[in-house]
């Protein structure tokens, strides 16, 4: 099972370079857009519609990342005055809604994408794009997105079932102030030394 969990971590992680990749083409490629307007007032054309496929995908294809990371907003008023066992019970409870939201998403999507191939639907735009290709690339984020939580969820019953604890605080828990101090340090140490190696080299 952490097998499972280290490579999908893994895939996540490659795929919101990728989607951090898009977002920045899609900025220069917006900036173009502006300066091209301003300067000599014509269009390179597409730019706002791409960008718009741009987000949308990045942004189904982060929310794994973002869940192994903790970063999707969770409330802790209640959950910290809660005893070990209470706080797993919540974390299982917030991954089967999570998983039964993001199931139902994925389904209609895929209806949506189903309907563009069967209509032929393209975006009413001079680029025409054929709207199941973005369509696609969107929906594909909310199934592995869904795969992600499933793998979590079975992961933290799984080391619960063991008894490691701990594993299963670390995947389904929410982050303590503690870990949250520790994780700014550690970026912060990481910037400082990329700075003090780079001075090194010039």
């Amino acid at each position: 099972m952490n097998v499972f969990l280290s490579r999908t971590e893994k895939i996540s992680q490659i795929a919101v370079w990728i989607s951090g990749t898009l977002l920045f083409l899609a900025s220069i490629m917006i900036a173009v857009e502006v300066v091209l307007r301003k300067a000599f007032a014509i269009s390179i054309g597409g730019a706002d519609e791409l960008s718009s496929y741009a987000l949308a995908i990045s942004c189904t294809w982060g929310f794994s990342f973002a869940l192994f990371r903790k970063s999707h907003i969770r409330i802790d008023v209640l959950y910290s005055r809660l005893p070990l066992f209470g706080r797993f019970c919540l974390d299982i409870i917030s991954n089967l809604l999570l998983l039964f939201y993001i199931s139902i998403l994925s389904y209609f999507s895929f209806i949506v994408v189903k309907t563009s191939v069967v209509k032929l639907s393209t975006a009413n735009t001079p680029l025409a794009t054929p709207m199941w290709i973005p369509q696609s690339l969107w929906l594909t984020g909310l199934l592995w997105f869904a795969l992600t939580i499933f793998f979590i969820l079975a992961g933290t019953i799984y080391n619960l079932l063991r008894g490691d604890h701990i594993a299963a605080a670390k995947l389904s828990g929410i982050s303590t102030l503690d870990e949250e101090i520790q994780e700014s340090a550690e970026l912060i140490t990481t910037s400082e030394s990329i700075n003090v190696e780079k001075k090194v080299a010039s």
